[in-house]
């Protein structure tokens, strides 16, 4: 009894930092691919479609894109929770570029994020929470440069749970980037409602809404923006403009259905469509060197992710009352 209210206070507080994590993955240039909050490891496959840019007669072939996250065991000091975290994306982008060659121009991006976020409860619905995330992108074949591969983020931001009952909270907060490419700071809101049959997620980078069909289907839709700003090695034309990034930003809407495949495991499969596909090329300071012509325009895509997602446990006495 008493092992099963602690697990259930320990879900409580790690619960409400999932949406966190995922802002500020974002923010580092990450694609947040987690189904839902509640996601806490995940594998995801995407697949986009192609398509062709005004500037240089450039056409776009499908792009693709794999990605895993763990979360690592919390450590537990006193009233404070440390949630440390690894992750790992690799994405293909290729291109038949006329200027350049009969064969098109492929490169391969990996991403390595390490993260650390400190949960501590500040009131019975108020948390506090903070942390630091560090990722690095290299295609493995560019020489590496500490300061130009590798972006950092800090974040705090508050949590207050609305009403008596857990499933529906207010997160805010900040969040500080370095290098950054328009604002150093940024401010961030998001609502989670998790009551009953539905689930609801409003915020960046994400939006989800799904409808629970018994305990082993979800059906709804989701929506996410989604945010690369890649290092390089571009032809001799684009580097004596000075391009030394390649930024890429989709915003993608589309139906999904989620099945509990049993342990805590769910597999959710999306297709829908990405109605914004640009690119822009950055200089070393990461900024636009404003080249028109790099809007593809909408593309189908589709996504398959496999799922841990940890139920909250539930005490087995009779008449026990949920932990403070």
């Amino acid at each position: 009894m008493r092992v099963d209210l602690r697990r259930a206070v320990r879900w409580r507080l790690l619960a409400p930092v999932l949406g966190c994590w995922a802002v500020a993955a974002l923010l580092l240039g990450s694609s947040a691919r987690a189904q839902t909050q509640a996601d806490r490891l995940y594998l995801s496959y995407g697949l986009s479609g192609g398509g062709s840019l005004e500037a240089g007669g450039v056409h776009v072939r499908e792009r693709r894109s794999l990605e895993l996250r763990v979360p690592l065991p919390p450590l537990v000091l006193g009233r404070t929770y440390l949630l440390p975290s690894v992750g790992y994306e690799t994405r293909w982008i290729g291109a038949d570029v006329p200027d350049v060659g009969p064969g098109p121009v492929e490169r391969r991006f990996h991403r390595i994020q390490l993260g650390l976020t400190a949960i501590r409860p500040l009131a019975p619905r108020w948390l506090l929470v903070t942390g630091v995330m560090a990722s690095t992108r290299t295609d493995f074949r560019s020489s590496f440069d500490l300061s130009l591969d590798t972006s950092w983020v800090a974040f705090a931001m508050a949590n207050h749970q609305l009403g008596d009952a857990p499933g529906f909270g207010l997160t805010f907060g900040v969040v500080a980037l370095w290098p950054f490419d328009k604002l150093p700071v940024v401010p961030m809101l998001s609502l989670t409602y998790n009551r009953g049959p539905y689930i609801l997620e409003v915020g960046l980078p994400r939006l989800t809404l799904l409808r629970k069909l018994g305990d082993t289907v979800e059906l709804g839709f989701v929506g996410a923006l989604d945010m690369q700003v890649l290092r390089t090695r571009f032809e001799p034309e684009l580097q004596a403009m000075g391009a030394s990034y390649l930024r890429e930003t989709q915003v993608r809407v589309g139906p999904t259905v989620n099945v509990h495949l049993g342990r805590d495991l769910w597999l959710s499969s999306s297709v829908g469509l990405s109605l914004i596909n640009d690119y822009a090329l950055l200089d070393r300071q990461r900024d636009s060197l404003e080249v028109p012509g790099l809007d593809m325009g909408p593309a189908p895509y589709g996504r398959v992710v496999l799922g841990w997602r940890p139920g909250r446990p539930r005490a087995k006495a009779q008449g026990s009352r949920p932990a403070p």
